[in-house]
């Protein structure tokens, strides 16, 4: 069963949203279809920690859930009792709820801030996840959303996220430069294509280092963090902070 919750009513901007939602899904299909970012490999390797790490039920949290179609890949073949999403955008739940589905477990999705979402939240989760979001907010705000995250999963839980990284010694620019490169293998993005995915990178996303990262898991109260993927290019890493 798929319970879907809303915070926000409809607005005059919702058609301006829905417009813009799909220009942008139609870029992030052809960045999931084509692995250009190794969605494939990084929600493998999630799956592959759920299944070694967790021989009893869990509940999973799923924060900028999106349309959860990678989540479900990687949380099929486990043992999840419970999931919950959460994201901002009315469209990607909605189409999360069918993809959902196919989870044999209750499933509750929420469409409202994150902050607000963890802050109510009633029971504990033993897993939580985000993936290539977190990177959009700067350092002060990450770290109060992974010391909120700690505080949901509590004794013996996990939080893992996937995420724009540099390796230490990089400044964003370098990082910025070495995405820029990627531009001529992903041939499946038109020139309009590149030109909103360069905007929204160089506009809004801020990776941090290996070492900041690291860092803000210990201060947010995570007793060890764990790397378990690094992509090819480098330019995203996976980690795992355990509790």
């Amino acid at each position: 069963m798929v319970n879907l919750r809303s915070s926000a009513s409809a607005t005059p901007a919702d058609d301006a949203a829905m417009m813009l939602f799909q220009r942008d899904w139609q870029i992030y299909r052809k960045m999931v279809d084509n692995d250009f970012l190794f969605h494939r490999e990084a929600y493998g390797r999630l799956h592959r920690f759920l299944v070694e790490e967790f021989d009893r039920p869990f509940r999973f949290l799923d924060i900028a859930c999106g349309d959860a179609s990678a989540s479900v890949g990687a949380l099929k073949g486990t043992r999840i009792a419970h999931y919950h999403g959460i994201d901002l955008s009315a469209p990607a739940l909605q189409l999360a709820a069918a993809e959902l589905k196919a989870l044999d477990c209750p499933v509750e999705l929420d469409r409202r801030d994150f902050f607000a979402a963890l802050g109510d939240r009633p029971e504990p989760a033993d897993v939580a996840w985000i993936g290539l979001s977190l990177h959009h907010f700067q350092p002060p705000d990450k770290l109060k959303l992974m010391r909120a995250i700690r505080g949901v999963v509590g004794a013996g839980g996990a939080f893992l996220i996937y995420e724009n990284t540099r390796p230490d010694g990089e400044d964003r620019e370098g990082w910025m430069r070495r995405w820029d490169l990627q531009r001529p293998s992903w041939k499946a993005f038109t020139d309009a294509d590149w030109q909103a995915l360069w905007d929204h990178v160089h506009t809004a996303d801020f990776p941090e280092t290996d070492s900041t990262w690291r860092r803000l898991g210990g201060e947010a109260g995570f007793s060890r963090v764990e790397q378990l993927f690094r992509s090819p290019t480098d330019l995203f890493r996976l980690y795992c902070f355990m509790a």
